[in-house]
């Protein structure tokens, strides 16, 4: 659990900046969006370090940042490595965490 809390809160990192890295920082609501969900899903999965099972609000949370993380490229037209990196992270937030839901079903 250790390890996929962990590799969630550092995609919450990146996704928080990915506004400078791709260059999107000057659009405002991109910038809020990204800061809003990326520090949500880096403070939900340290919360959740070490947890599992389907009643931990932190996991949930973070499987919700992983669907906006999907839809918000296509919201704002990025470039393709972002659209990329952010449909591929968000993928993959989304089945780390759901892992940490589910441990059961490995």
């Amino acid at each position: 659990m250790y390890l996929k809390n962990s590799l969630s809160a550092l995609m919450g990192l990146w996704f928080l900046m990915t506004p400078w890295v791709f260059g999107f920082g000057d659009v405002t609501n991109a910038l809020f969006t990204c800061a809003l969900f990326g520090s949500l899903q880096f403070v939900s999965s340290m919360l959740a370090l070490g947890k599992t099972g389907k009643h931990m609000w932190q996991n949930w949370v973070c499987v919700g940042s992983g669907i906006v993380f999907i839809v918000f490229p296509n919201v704002y037209h990025l470039s393709f490595m972002a659209f990329f990196s952010f449909v591929a992270l968000g993928f993959m937030t989304i089945l780390i965490n759901y892992a940490n839901l589910y441990p059961d079903s490995q």
